[in-house]
């Protein structure tokens, strides 16, 4: 009997989930703010070919920040989503509520093909930054060979960032084909009366990548090694750890869409 297209999904993402979970689950200690700052390191070799720099953002309000992971097909791979990525969505003050009352903090969006601007509920975020390790050179053929026998390459980390439309930025409509899915992770909340804004967690979410250019993922390897997913799982770790993350409770619908 053939699975259906909820069955396939669940079992594809199980060992992920499992490891995500795994990670907010971690009993390491949360740090201060303060701490995460005198911990921060800055390095200018992290890849920002699409998104601009942090300092020309205006981060002048006190909403929620969203946590997604999303899956994706490799570059130049099969169309089947097996790269992962985190996707930290600014609230801008728009959302009072957690992500766990509102209708996409319950809701696994599945795209026929590899493009963020179908995910329309995107555009009522103020701010989407996007962070995943993908190879250096993803189309070069030396690459999946070199992959395929289970070696490393140079890998970098990229950082993607889109103001309120999702929908401008070509990259969002054209990054590939293949199935997509969209993964509600849980929210950090913006704290006054502890000077946490959301411009702080997205400052943390990219002096740790940062920080992390040149030595701990210099290269990727698909097993034995860093790869996309352990990036997105040490990240999570690494935002929860610090602010923590209040996680949605369940997945109780599927949308499946064009």
């Amino acid at each position: 009997m053939g699975m259906t297209p909820r069955r396939y999904i669940q079992f594809l993402f199980i060992a992920t989930l499992i490891a995500a979970n795994g990670a907010l689950q971690c009993r390491t200690p949360r740090r201060s703010f303060q701490e995460s700052r005198t911990c921060a390191y800055t390095h200018s070799r992290l890849d920002t070919s699409i998104s601009s720099s942090l300092a020309n953002h205006e981060h002048d309000t006190e909403g929620n920040v969203q946590v997604f992971l999303r899956f994706s097909p490799l570059i130049g791979g099969p169309p089947i989503p097996l790269h992962v990525e985190v996707i930290l969505a600014e609230d801008a003050g728009k959302h009072k509520d957690n992500i766990e009352s509102k209708e996409e903090g319950s809701t696994i969006y599945i795209r026929k093909t590899n493009n963020l601007a179908s995910m329309t509920f995107l555009n009522t975020y103020r701010q989407l930054h996007r962070l995943d390790f993908l190879p250096q050179n993803p189309t070069d053929p030396s690459t999946v060979i070199r992959l395929a026998s289970f070696q490393s390459v140079t890998g970098k980390l990229r950082h993607r960032t889109y103001s309120k439309n999702i929908t401008a930025p070509s990259d969002a409509k054209q990054d590939g084909r293949g199935i997509t899915v969209l993964l509600p992770v849980g929210s950090i909340a913006s704290e006054k009366k502890n000077g946490v804004t959301s411009s702080n967690v997205i400052s943390t979410a990219l002096e740790f990548t940062n920080s992390r250019r040149d030595n701990v993922y210099d290269d990727l390897r698909i097993i034995l090694g860093k790869n996309c997913l352990s990036f997105a799982v040490d990240l999570l770790l690494e935002l929860n750890n610090v602010y923590g993350i209040k996680r949605v409770g369940s997945w109780n619908k599927v949308d499946f869409g064009e």
